[in-house]
């Protein structure tokens, strides 16, 4: 229970309705003074002051329950693939896909900052779990203070430093380990450090020798990330935070004319060897004044880099550079309403330099080889300038009924679009129990940087653009357990297309490479039933059904999307059994995603006696049914007064073999009609152990 001066003056006034009648009826009015001093000196007065700038250093709620997903390592973004409506983009280490959405629809906020880097290359997340103080997604319909997506929203927020004596805390685990430091410094200053490197390269040991398949690990997958954050809190009403990122990833294996990729593409043999990253540093000035009143300034600076070397002597560089700002303020100024307005400005370079055989094609084409170009190179810089203004008029009707209306104005100079984007939101709170909710809005984005680049794709290509429908229905079941169901539709258009005799009339409009002439849809229903946590238990389930399609808006032809997957189920379990034990399931089960069957070979046009494969209809069969589970122990204990927790997991459990594809497995003896088929897997069994302690 919170003890505030409120409650304690009450209980004050309650203990002297008792006490002073019976002086009265027993004392004369001297006795009477003298009884009241001693009774107001028994009296246990607690006075509590607050402050509007509380550091939020500690985490929700919701978000405690997606650390505790089994299988995960308490990475929470990865705990996402247990919600309804998220479907992995490329097997258990890819990108999430939100909603019949493209990966690249997504956009990805870091303490209200947008970034473009928050997952390593094998899909685990860039944030130390310890320092995560809420995470949002936003499936669709999402409101007017976010922009450039038309899929889903993914928002981190860091916890704030606690003010504390200073803390070093060792994380020893078998796929990842790190530390990190945290403590004031002085009177309401505080900060905290965290540094993490991945261990998976010693299970993937580099290699002199060539394997069996004809690839050769020389330089074995390393990722690192760190976080920090410095802050100071100023009076009762403002806070001053200055924060830092970053994170890489690197790896290479040889790939030999032995190899599967060798024999199909023998540009590819040589050394393969890619290198990301990206490092942030941002300043944040945050006002909390009276009656909802809310001001917050920030400014950052985000740098990507990827280097890629590949073949005979091919590379991709890239350079991005960024400077964001982004002002917000918030009042009451009507009564049961409230008014917020926001900016937002970016400004990003993007140097590259290349030397490829470049493929012009888009996810919704069958084979990309049938795009080959001719080698060519490049250097050359593209700057980015993009200008947003937002309004949200929050409007309390009455108990039951509160409206939302958004607007988001934009202004790109490199596509030279402006858009303004209505927004809206009506939440109905039917009775004690029920909640409905309605939402609907316009969106768009960048486009894909391949397909916006001179030589490689088209500088005078459109964004891509979404209109978002979405109902929901929220029921309270008991005050444990809740059921929700959620109806969305979403509407595409000016998706990227890759040029072809139908696209362009003269040899001018050739040279485009790309057009924006591709259209689609998705819609679904998502269920999720959830038990808070009591008498150790928590978890939820999930069931969906959806249906995503893509149209090419020139020859009319309409297909299955590559990441549509009809039915998802997602069961999570978790029990505290004791103050040392507590133990975590995670089952999932999907139907398989679509995928564009191999139907025959031909010959390789620029190699004499190499095959290519001949595709069917783009993404006309499914694959196998999809189901993995997924087992955790942790135990709390203490070594030498220290707290220490050990984590036992054992991922995919029942050994299931997960196809994710198919492929060609080039064999010597094939011909056009004599070939074989593989199905590639996901990942085995694979049991982990873990070690966190605080010093």
């Amino acid at each position: 229970m919170k003890i505030t001066p409120a409650t304690g003056i009450a209980n004050s006034l309650l203990l002297l309705s008792f006490v002073l009648p019976m002086v009265v009826a027993a004392e004369n009015n001297e006795t009477k003074e003298k009884e009241q001093k001693t009774t107001e000196k028994n009296i246990e007065v607690i006075q509590v002051n607050g402050r509007r700038n509380q550091a939020n250093s500690e985490m929700t709620e919701q978000t405690e329950h997606l650390m505790a997903v089994a299988g995960i390592g308490n990475d929470p973004l990865s705990a996402v693939y247990s919600l309804p409506g998220i479907v992995y983009a490329g097997g258990d280490g890819g990108s999430p896909a939100v909603r019949g959405s493209s990966p690249d629809d997504n956009a990805f906020y870091i303490d209200d900052l947008p970034a473009g880097y928050i997952f390593h290359l094998f899909g685990d997340s860039i944030f130390n779990e310890n320092l995560i103080q809420d995470f949002s997604l936003h499936a669709a319909a999402f409101g007017s203070e976010y922009g450039n997506a038309t899929g889903g929203i993914f928002d981190v927020k860091l916890r704030d430093p606690r003010q504390q004596d200073i803390e070093v805390t060792i994380d020893l685990g078998m796929l990842k380990s790190g530390f990190m430091v945290e403590g004031e410094t002085f009177d309401d200053q505080a900060f905290y450090l965290s540094y993490r490197r991945s261990q998976i390269h010693l299970f993937l040991p580099e290699d002199d020798e060539e394997d069996d398949d004809g690839y050769t690990i020389f330089k074995a997958p390393v990722s690192d990330d760190y976080q920090a954050k410095y802050q100071f809190l100023l009076g009762d009403a403002h806070k001053l935070t200055f924060s830092a990122a970053g994170a890489s990833d690197t790896g290479g294996v040889n790939i030999s004319e032995n190899s599967e990729e060798g024999r199909i593409d023998p540009d590819s043999i040589g050394d393969f060897k890619v290198t990301t990253a990206f490092d942030s540093q941002s300043i944040s000035w945050q006002f909390y004044g009276d009656d909802h009143k809310m001001m917050h300034l920030i400014a950052g600076r985000n740098v990507d880099t990827t280097e890629e070397s590949f073949g005979q002597g091919q590379f991709i560089n890239i350079n991005e550079e960024s400077y964001n700002v982004r002002f917000f303020y918030q009042m009451a100024w009507f009564t049961d309403h409230k008014l917020g307005f926001g900016i937002d400005y970016s400004k990003t370079e993007v140097n590259y330099s290349f030397d490829i055989i470049p493929y012009y094609c888009t996810e919704f084409d069958s084979d990309c080889r049938q795009y080959k170009g001719e080698r060519i190179q490049d250097t050359a810089t593209l700057k980015d300038q993009n200008i947003a203004v937002y309004l949200d008029e929050i409007w309390d009707i009455n108990n039951d009924w509160q409206l939302v209306l958004g607007v988001r104005a934009e202004r790109n100079d490199y596509t030279k679009q402006s858009f303004f984007h209505p927004r809206f939101a009506l939440n109905w709170h039917a009775n004690e129990s029920l909640t409905i909710k309605a939402k609907a809005g316009t969106y768009s984005r960048f486009p894909d940087v391949g397909t916006a680049l001179k030589k490689l794709g088209n500088p005078n290509i459109k964004s891509p653009k979404a209109t978002h429908y979405s109902l929901g229905f929220d029921y309270d079941l008991n005050g444990l357990w809740f059921t929700s169901i959620d109806i969305y539709h979403k509407e595409l258009t000016n998706l990227p297309r890759s040029t072809d005799e139908f696209s362009f009339t003269n040899e001018t409009e050739e040279d485009l490479h790309y057009t924006a002439d591709t259209s689609g849809d998705a819609q679904g229903v998502e269920w999720l039933v959830r038990r808070e946590r009591e008498s150790g238990w928590f978890g939820w389930a999930s069931l969906s059904w959806s249906q995503s399609q893509r149209t090419d808006d020139l020859t009319d032809i309409t297909s299955d999307y590559y990441l549509d997957t009809p039915l998802v189920a997602n069961l999570v379990v978790n029990y505290e059994l004791n103050e040392h034990w507590d133990f975590g399931l995670r089952f999932t089960l999907r139907s398989g995603a679509k995928y564009t069957p191999i139907t025959g070979l031909r010959e390789n046009p620029d190699y004499e006696d190499h095959f290519l494969p001949e595709y069917g209809e783009v993404n006309a069969k499914n694959l196998p049914v999809y189901h993995r589970l997924d087992l955790e122990a942790n135990y709390k204990t203490q070594y030498w007064g220290n707290d220490a927790q050990w984590t036992f997991a054992v991922i995919n459990a029942m050994a299931q073999k997960n196809v994710s594809g198919y492929y060609y497995e080039p064999e010597d003896g094939d011909t056009l009609t004599e070939f074989n088929i593989s199905g590639e897997e996901d990942v085995g069994m694979f049991p982990y152990i873990g070690l966190k302690m605080s010093f």
